[in-house]
């Protein structure tokens, strides 16, 4: 039987005093004959026995088989909306497919956002009262690592050197969820991006799979993949792949499978190989302020691919192949206008262009009566159009192409 529950991860008020909240679903198999169910939950927030999750002999699983768990959310950037509407295609399909996994699904995540607008528009990447990226104040901080490594004692690493990989994971994952509860708490308190952030790491921590699903200003599809999965993203079947070395700059992909690099390293200096890793993307499905259900059954095609691929679900017919091109993040450069005025963008997302190759055109109202009224804007490097800025209206320095270079 399928069941529907509905529920809300409550973050705040807002002046006038009504709930702002964020909606996460759950979907899971459940485990009796071929029975699966949906399930609408809270995050867990209860740090009580603090120091238990210190002792991996304390963490144990509630249940008969530790399936794998998968997270997807949308719209931190407000703005980008696509994301949520392939969350509810991804729902629609899931219902009918076999799970080998567990699902938490949260198609809203940044409710603060949502509310702030200027004129016509969503603020949606940043924060209108701080000017905080929303997609910038995840957690992550190398000396929780080194603290967990110093606090295993020779028996726990006995245990993991004998084959129990798995206690490690969970016991990892109870300490970072112990860290984020300690950032929330913190006496001096956080900036709202921050609690923001560190909230929704607190319902994704358990995640064997994180995806946070955005859009660009204006974008083609592309992932941003760490180096060590750019193979196995190809199975999302996007055309386009930014390949980004494993440091940490602040978003939910690097702070999901940060820790986990850094931690395999520390292990292995005391002769330990700690195999498991997050998988973790970020997942670039368009242009923000618009959404399109029709193409959100084709993005959530690629996500499932993906989940298939993975052997997280069964059922799923599968997907045309595309031929997908990896670029490096050193290789995926920002074009900066030289002039101000209106841009005409003659090269779109997507498209391949030629070095030299005219892709904008630049009008200038002071010049009009001159030969300098037009300038046109010439590729630096072939490659490949990933996005370019919203807007018509452009000054010096305006980031007015993203290209993957060849």
């Amino acid at each position: 039987m399928v069941v529907v529950e509905k529920d809300l991860v409550t973050l705040n008020q807002d002046i006038a005093g009504q709930e702002i909240g964020i909606p996460v679903y759950r979907i899971f198999y459940k485990q009796r004959s071929d029975k699966q169910s949906f399930d609408k939950k809270t995050a867990n927030k209860d740090n009580a026995n603090k120091d238990a999750l210190y002792d991996l002999s304390q963490v144990k699983s509630t249940s008969k088989k530790q399936l794998p768990k998968v997270y997807i959310q949308s719209a931190v950037h407000a703005a980008e909306m696509q994301g949520s509407a392939v969350i509810f295609k991804l729902i629609e399909q899931l219902k009918n497919l076999t799970l080998h996994a567990e699902f938490t699904l949260v198609p809203n995540c940044n409710p603060f956002g949502r509310t702030q607008r200027a004129g016509e528009y969503l603020q949606g990447r940043y924060d209108a009262t701080t000017g905080n990226n929303w997609n910038r104040f995840y957690h992550y901080e190398p000396s929780d690592v080194v603290e967990f490594v110093e606090t295993l004692t020779e028996q726990q690493i006995s245990l993991i050197e004998n084959g129990s990989e798995s206690e490690l994971v969970l016991a990892f994952k109870s300490f970072l969820k112990y860290k984020f509860g300690l950032k929330l708490d913190q006496d001096w308190g956080v900036n709202t991006a921050q609690f923001l952030n560190t909230t929704l790491q607190e319902i994704a921590v358990d995640a064997d799979i994180v995806l946070d699903l955005h859009t660009g200003p204006a974008s083609t599809h592309h992932i941003y993949s760490p180096e060590f999965l750019t193979q196995s993203a190809h199975a999302f079947n996007f055309e386009n792949i930014i390949s980004i070395p494993t440091t940490f700059a602040g978003a939910l992909d690097e702070a999901s499978f940060t820790p986990w690099v850094y931690l395999a390293e520390l292990l292995k200096q005391k002769g330990i190989t700690l195999n498991y890793k997050v998988n973790a993307f970020t997942i670039e499905l368009g242009s923000q302020e618009n959404i399109c259900l029709t193409q959100a059954q084709s993005d959530s095609g690629g996500i499932l691919n993906y989940l298939q691929a993975n052997n997280l679900i069964d059922g799923f017919v599968g997907v045309t192949p595309v031929e997908v091109t990896t670029t490096l993040l050193k290789n995926y450069k920002t074009l900066f206008s030289k002039h101000a005025g209106m841009v005409e963008y003659l090269a779109k997302p997507g498209d391949k262009v030629n070095k030299g190759q005219v892709i904008a055109r630049v009008l200038n109202s002071l010049e009009f009566d001159t030969k300098h009224a037009v300038v046109d804007v010439t590729a630096p490097e072939s490659g490949t159009i990933i996005l370019h800025y919203p807007s018509a209206a452009v000054q010096v320095g305006t980031q007015l192409f993203k290209i993957a270079v060849s």
